[in-house]
């Protein structure tokens, strides 16, 4: 079985392959309607479902829905003032799982935004998989902290501050930071081709000096870089072949080692074909000692599953396939189904993961 996946990686590549799943259509980021004060409200409903069984992922099903309205004040054009409420109620629990007050200032000059308070965070980042787990969209929806952001034809920048875990004097607890830069430089747009660098750089720093507890300090990085393709084989916008790669990397730069290895790396392979609605792909992942903590748990050599905590597996190749239909029913509201099976090539198991979003973003002005 190690064979063939070296060879199904070998025959990607050659295609210039990344694989990272579009998740655009799940992004929250408030458009501004121009008025003085506007109503923001944005609702994720989610169904995901988890069928595994493997040593490295729980199987799991998050059901439920998040809504979150807010209020902006926008004094001057470029510059807005927002609160609201943040609400996560799952399926089948009592009350809510989640609620927190929101705040944030942006300020949009241009091609710029400036954010202070929650961020366009999550699925926003646009970061691979094995990096970012989208499933943050559910589970740590909100960020909250410093983002600059910088978009025009050709350049896409994202670099931010989340604080995750605040503490005060004296805490019985460590505090928590993550924070990085997302970049997507377009080489080649025309009717035919799309050529994109992107590089990610995330860290996670977990520490501090006011807790009392006698922990480690722990600092991840990791890195990844990639070339991604696009073929328009007709006129239609949303028909295409597609094909990418990305290599990746973790370092483990805290001063007691948490992990049997302080390095490792991952490649990932995809290629795909987009007709329409929907799409359909095949991705290969070889990793070696690698590590993220906030990515998808299946591409780490480290384990968190509940029955095999601190099982490590220094060598993982896994090969997915997915079937993704993403439809907008009216300009505001959309849903996504997603069929994703996968392969463990080192311990041939069938395994797959389904998922149903529904989504609804509005931006209503108040008055003039």
């Amino acid at each position: 079985m190690k064979t063939i996946g070296i060879s199904i990686f070998i025959f990607l590549c050659s295609f210039n392959a990344i694989s990272q799943v579009d998740n655009a259509l799940l992004e929250n980021n408030t458009a501004y309607t121009g008025s003085k004060w506007q109503l923001n409200v944005y609702n994720f409903n989610y169904m995901r479902n988890y069928e595994y069984f493997n040593k490295h992922a729980d199987g799991l099903t998050y059901f439920g829905s998040i809504l979150q309205p807010t209020i902006s004040f926008n004094p001057k054009k470029d510059l807005s003032l927002e609160a609201g409420l943040f609400l996560r109620k799952d399926y089948g629990a009592s009350g809510l799982y989640d609620e927190q007050p929101t705040f944030r200032i942006n300020y949009h000059p241009g091609k710029w935004q400036i954010i202070a308070g929650q961020l366009n965070g999550n699925a926003s980042h646009r970061m691979p998989e094995p990096i970012y787990n989208y499933d943050r969209i559910i589970t740590n929806n909100l960020e909250f902290g410093n983002q600059f952001l910088y978009t025009d034809s050709n350049l896409r920048f994202d670099a931010w501050i989340n604080w995750e875990n605040m503490i005060y004097k004296i805490s019985p607890v460590q505090e928590s930071v993550s924070g990085g830069f997302n970049v997507d430089y377009t080489v080649k747009k025309n009717s035919t081709w799309d050529i994109n660098i992107p590089f990610t750089f995330f860290a996670y720093h977990k520490g501090g000096q006011i807790d009392t507890p006698d922990r480690t300090l722990q600092t991840f990085l990791n890195t990844a870089i990639g070339v991604q393709v696009k073929y328009h084989y007709n006129e239609k916008p949303k028909h295409y072949l597609f094909a990418d790669v990305h290599a990746m990397s973790f370092n483990d730069f805290s001063f007691t080692k948490v992990f049997p290895k302080s390095n490792g790396y991952g490649i990932m392979a995809n290629l795909g074909w987009k007709f329409g609605h929907t799409s359909f792909s095949t991705t290969y992942w070889k990793g070696n000692d690698f590590v993220a903590v906030h990515g998808a748990p299946l591409y780490r050599s480290t384990s968190e599953q509940m029955n095999n905590v601190g099982y490590y597996q220094t060598s993982r190749n896994l090969l997915f396939f997915r079937l993704i239909s993403d439809y907008e029913i009216y300009k505001n509201f959309s849903i996504s189904a997603r069929l994703e099976p996968y392969i463990d090539l080192d311990d041939p198991a069938f395994e797959f993961s389904n998922s149903l979003f529904l989504m609804y973003k509005e931006n209503f002005s108040l008055g003039k």
